[in-house]
């Protein structure tokens, strides 16, 4: 089944409230007539009882006395509000002239002593006029054996008349008010919903060639919308960087797959247009060979790049010593430093818990471009150690040429290098040895960052977290 829109939500919810509210009003103000027009009719038959007590004891007890009162006073009214029959036990001593066709005494509750209370009432419909029936004991009075009592009929036809016309007053209110909530609560949630309408319209303009389009957030959005905005505007600047970097990364791969494939389709080509001595062959082979590793190299780096970003690499990690792995990496080292007389020093050791395979690959990217980067004749650092934050750190220290400040931002980045002249030059990296330490520091929730040092020289820092509680990330 379709959903229902917002307005049509708003609009039924605003409509079903108002029609709560006005109709718990309705049944207050109809609780409040019927229990004003309920007290006003005990009070009424309470009165006339006292006063004909009171006629009854002014006339020493006798009932005929009280009789000649009723009969004058209901007798020869076309419009009596009330009507009275004088009893004493099951006899009739007298009544209203005509009471007994309409009000025979069996309408009548039984008698009861002392005030009249709303419960002792009855209420019967006769010849089209409503009745509150009430029966009331006298009090004796003295010198007479027996006492009397009276039945008591209000004629309350236009109180009730009155509570109709109110009750179909109010029916004709909630059939006219529906339509006219429902029509209301529309409008209200349009424009409620106006601001969320212009939010869908910026969104609509964004196209995939040109992501700088934001929501204005200098408009006078609402409150609960000041969010959204903020949080759509973020994403988009993340999609556009992220589409910046990945034009850049394809026309970076590009270029870095070109070159190499050029030099290898060159070098054969040059080979192929005339006979060549067995050591020419051999050495057209030879530099091909070292352009296909310099691909497979770069395949595989992007090839752990891609699992590293969506979480399929699993983390073996086991407790090791950071002195141990660290100079089991220097040991590997220690051939291309030797070639170009630099000598590396190690310090300090710490306790770690991590993957020790990525911790040596990072440790060794950090370490072969300091190597390729220090100066002949001088010494590369690493130290190890615990900081005061409780984080295990690693660094590597060259005293090489530095990085420019402006570069710092972006060294980790794919593909980048500081000096584009020297890619693809003998020794030269593929730009992808940074990015591959980023990734094994997101993996481990560590950070990697560089440091130029006037003092120090440049100095590239590895901070792992001092305990791990995941030992994988699933993919």
């Amino acid at each position: 089944m379709r959903a229902w829109s917002i307005t049509a939500r708003m609009t039924v919810f605003y409509t079903v409230s108002a029609l709560i509210a006005v109709g718990l009003l309705a049944l207050l103000l109809n609780w409040k007539l019927t229990t004003s027009f309920q007290g006003a009719h005990v009070r009424y038959l309470q009165a006339k009882a006292d006063e004909f007590q009171t006629d009854l004891n002014d006339a020493g007890g006798r009932p005929s006395a009280l009789v000649a009162e009723i009969v004058k006073e209901t007798g020869d009214s076309p419009l009596r509000p009330y009507e009275a029959r004088v009893m004493l036990g099951d006899k009739v001593l007298g009544q209203t002239p005509g009471m007994q066709k309409v009000l025979p005494p069996a309408l009548f509750p039984p008698i009861r002593h002392g005030p009249i209370q709303a419960d002792q009432l009855r209420r019967k419909y006769t010849q089209g006029d409503h009745w509150v029936l009430a029966s009331v004991a006298f009090d004796g009075v003295h010198g007479t054996n027996h006492a009397p009592h009276i039945e008591l009929a209000l004629n309350v036809s236009r109180d009730t008349s009155l509570l109709d016309d109110f009750h179909n007053a109010l029916v004709i209110f909630f059939l006219c008010l529906v339509p006219l909530l429902v029509l209301l609560g529309r409008w209200i949630a349009g424009r409620a919903l106006e601001p969320v309408r212009r939010i869908a319209t910026y969104a609509g303009d964004v196209r995939p060639t040109d992501l700088s389009r934001r929501i204005p957030p200098s408009e006078p959005w609402p409150a609960e919308l000041r969010g959204l905005v903020h949080g759509f505007n973020r994403m988009l600047d993340r999609l556009d960087d992220a589409f910046t970097r990945l034009t850049r990364f394809s026309a970076d791969l590009a270029h870095e797959l070109r070159t190499p494939l050029a030099n290898l389709t060159g070098e054969i080509e040059v080979c192929l247009t005339r006979p060549r001595s067995p050591e020419a062959y051999r050495a057209t082979l030879v530099s091909g060979l070292e352009e296909c590793r310099l691909l497979t190299q770069l395949i595989e780096n992007l090839l752990f790049l891609a699992r590293a970003e969506r979480a399929q690499l699993h983390l073996r990690s086991e407790r090791f010593d950071v002195g141990d792995a660290v100079g089991w990496v220097v040991a590997q080292h220690e051939e291309t430093a030797a070639a170009r007389e630099i000598h590396i020093a190690l310090s300090g050791t710490a306790d770690l818990e991590a993957d020790p395979m990525l911790f040596r690959q990072a440790v060794s990217n950090l370490l072969s471009n300091a190597i390729r980067h220090a100066p002949r004749g001088s010494s590369v650092e690493v130290r190890a150690g615990t900081d005061t934050a409780g984080a295990v750190a690693v660094s590597v220290i060259d005293h090489g040429e530095g990085i420019p400040v402006e570069a710092l931002d972006r060294v980790f980045e794919r593909f980048y290098q500081v000096d584009v002249n020297r890619r693809h030059q003998p020794g030269q990296g593929t730009g992808l040895g940074l990015s591959i330490v980023r990734s094994i520091m997101e993996l481990h929730g560590g950070t990697a960052g560089i440091l130029c040092d006037t003092d120090e020289g440049t100095v590239a820092t590895l901070r792992f977290p001092r305990r791990r509680h995941n030992a994988a990330i699933q993919g």
